[in-house]
């Protein structure tokens, strides 16, 4: 089979500052929950936390995962029942959230953690810098209440992104607040302006805060701007080697470019750092695609379907894997023949 004739996947993500949203009655199987992983105290997203998901009788229910570099987490492939969410950070007390499944996927389910040791600022997402020491009050109270706004089971976009321009009036370097900017642009719509905030994030912390740069790349990405969205995720993830969400935009834009040997390199990364993620094995599979390694596509998307047998690709990465199959069946028969 050709290559030209085997249809690769089109990778579209939903933004992943954004949880995935609720979808139809599910049979109860194949269903996902996931939220943020917040500070309690200054509702700043946390950034490789680790997470497990526990039924309730104290059994892992799904592989652990750590959030990603806006403090989003997502577990999938779950059936109907009791959960408990378990959090630990240094630093920060061990959380649990109990949580019930229904018939339909839970989004927005946040995971607040209580810093319990101040001295230490070398815990997920919470170095304190001289930046942040040099925030007002006022402009510090306005950017918290914007992300109560976002992280609230009813996130009103308008309203936040009023609250982070505030902010950002009142402390003209507050990178931190325009970044959030374009997050809620982004929610209402506007991209163009999303864009801009975003790049202007970037340029006010000098390509150092890793947010800004991820939600970037992602959204150039979204828009199939690979050139663009490479740069900004190369520049991501320089600054954690445990940001696997800034690898993993990096991966989508490198496949994006055709460049598989390191886009496949930057991928196994992300899937080595996060093994709970779906979306790390639907670009895996698109790579190995484009290397024509069938076999790697049938393992890649085996395991996206265990983590997410009904998700919104879930039909499309099973074609595609049936046709991996066919095409590596022709290729062992072919090779066989030759021998």
């Amino acid at each position: 089979m050709r290559f030209r004739r085997f249809r690769c996947l089109v990778i579209s993500f939903v933004c992943l500052c954004s949880p995935l949203p609720s979808t139809a009655q599910l049979n109860g199987t194949g269903l996902t929950l996931s939220g943020y992983v917040i500070d309690d105290v200054s509702h700043q997203p946390m950034r490789s936390v680790p997470l497990q998901l526990f039924r309730t009788a104290g059994n892992y229910a799904a592989a652990p995962i750590i959030s990603g570099v806006t403090g989003e987490y997502q577990f999938s492939g779950l059936s109907s029942g009791d959960y408990q969410i378990s959090a630990h950070a240094n630093g920060f007390a061990p959380t649990t959230v109990n949580v019930t499944l229904g018939g339909t996927n839970l989004s927005n389910i946040t995971v607040y953690l209580h810093r319990t040791d101040t001295s230490n600022s070398e815990g997920p997402g919470s170095a304190i810098s001289a930046h942040e020491l040099m925030i007002p009050d006022k402009a510090r109270e306005s950017f918290e209440k914007g992300m109560k706004m976002m992280s609230g089971a009813k996130p009103d976009y308008r309203k936040a992104l009023a609250l982070f321009e505030r902010a950002a009036k009142e402390y003209p370097d507050y990178y931190e607040a325009y970044a959030q900017m374009g997050v809620a642009d982004q929610h209402l719509g506007d991209a163009a302006a999303a864009e801009k905030a975003l790049r202007k994030s970037v340029e006010m912390s000098s390509s150092r805060y890793a947010d800004a740069l991820f939600l970037l790349a992602e959204m150039l990405n979204d828009a199939g701007r690979f050139i663009d969205s490479q740069v900004f995720a190369r520049q991501c993830v320089t600054q954690d080697e445990s940001l696997w969400s800034c690898d993993l935009e990096l991966a989508r834009a490198l496949a994006g470019l055709k460049h598989s040997a390191e886009a496949e390199v930057i991928a196994s990364r992300a899937a080595e750092l996060n093994p709970g993620n779906a979306k790390t094995f639907l670009i895996l599979g698109n790579i190995h695609i484009q290397q024509h390694n069938y076999a790697a596509v049938v393992k890649d998307f085996d395991t996206y379907l265990k983590l997410n047998p009904s998700g919104p690709e879930s039909d499309q990465v099973r074609a595609s894997q049936a046709q991996a199959l066919k095409a590596l069946a022709k290729s062992q028969s072919s090779h066989a023949t030759t021998h």
